[in-house]
C-alpha cells in the first residue's frame, strides 16, 4: 500500500472466486488479502490460497500504480499552480464525459474527490457524465466501424463500472483502450463492441495493457488517441 493509504478497491467480479471456496478457504483468502494490503508480506498458508490470490494481487498492483501516478500528477500540477489546461486539439467528440474534470483539492484513498456539492448537483453531474460517455462511445464506433453507434442508455451495472473506472483512469486511458477493443480479433468475431463489454474492469484492463495491432501502428491516424 502507498504511504498513508488506508483503503483499497475491491471488485465485484472477485465474488466468483469466493463462491467456489468453502467458508474456511474463503476466510483464509480474506485474511491473506488484508495482511497483504497492510504490508505484512504474508506467505500463503496453502497452494489454493496462493493461486486464488494471484489475480487479486495483480488488480491491487495495477490500482496502486494508477493511484501513485494520480498523486504524482496532482503534486506536479499543484507546483505549477493547478491542473494544466486541456489540449485544445482534442475533439470535443472524443472526451465529452470528462469535460468537467475532477477537482484536485481533496483526494481520498480511492482517488475520489470531495467537491462539497449538493446531492442534486452530484446527480446532475453523474447524469451528464453518463450521457457524455454514450456520446463518446457512439462516436468511437463511427471512427472504427464507419457507422455512428446508437447506444442510448447504460444498465445500472454499466453505470457502476463506468464510475469505478473513472476513479482510477483518465481520458487518455479510455482513448488508448477503445481502439484496441475494435482491433481485437476476438471482439470482432463476437461483435462485442458494446458499453457493457468495454466497461467491465477485466476487459478494460486487458485492452488497455495489450499491444495495438499492426494496422493501427501502420496508420496512426486511425487511432483517435494520437
Amino acid at each position: 500500500m502507498a504511504e498513508n493509504k488506508k483503503s483499497f478497491i475491491a471488485y465485484s467480479d472477485w465474488q466468483e472466486t469466493f463462491e467456489e471456496l468453502s467458508n474456511e478457504e474463503a476466510g483464509k483468502l480474506v485474511k491473506h488479502l488484508f495482511n497483504y494490503v497492510n504490508d505484512k508480506n504474508p506467505e500463503a498458508s496453502d497452494k489454493l490460497t496462493k493461486m486464488c490470490f494471484i489475480p487479486i494481487k495483480q488488480s491491487l498492483k495495477r490500482d496502486l500504480v494508477k493511484y501513485d501516478n494520480y498523486i504524482d500528477k496532482q503534486r506536479v500540477n499543484g507546483k505549477k499552480g493547478g491542473r494544466p489546461k486541456k489540449n485544445p486539439t482534442l475533439s470535443e467528440e472524443t472526451q465529452p464525459f470528462l469535460e468537467k474534470p475532477k477537482k484536485a483539492d481533496s483526494v481520498n484513498d480511492s482517488v475520489s474527490v470531495n467537491d462539497n456539492e449538493s446531492d442534486t448537483n452530484k446527480q446532475k453531474t453523474k447524469k451528464e457524465k453518463i450521457e457524455g460517455f454514450l456520446k463518446w462511445f457512439n462516436y468511437q464506433k463511427k471512427v472504427h466501424n464507419g457507422t455512428l453507434g446508437k447506444f442510448k442508455m447504460l444498465t445500472k451495472t454499466d453505470e457502476n463500472n463506468l464510475f469505478k473506472l473513472l476513479k482510477v483512469y483518465n481520458h487518455k486511458d479510455f482513448e488508448e483502450a477503445i481502439p484496441k477493443m475494435y482491433a481485437s480479433d476476438w471482439a470482432k468475431e463476437n461483435q462485442m463492441f458494446t458499453p457493457t463489454h468495454f466497461l467491465r474492469n477485466d476487459n478494460f484492463n486487458k485492452y488497455l495493457n495489450q499491444e495495438l495491432v499492426s494496422k493501427f501502428k501502420a496508420n496512426p491516424n486511425l487511432n483517435p488517441a494520437n
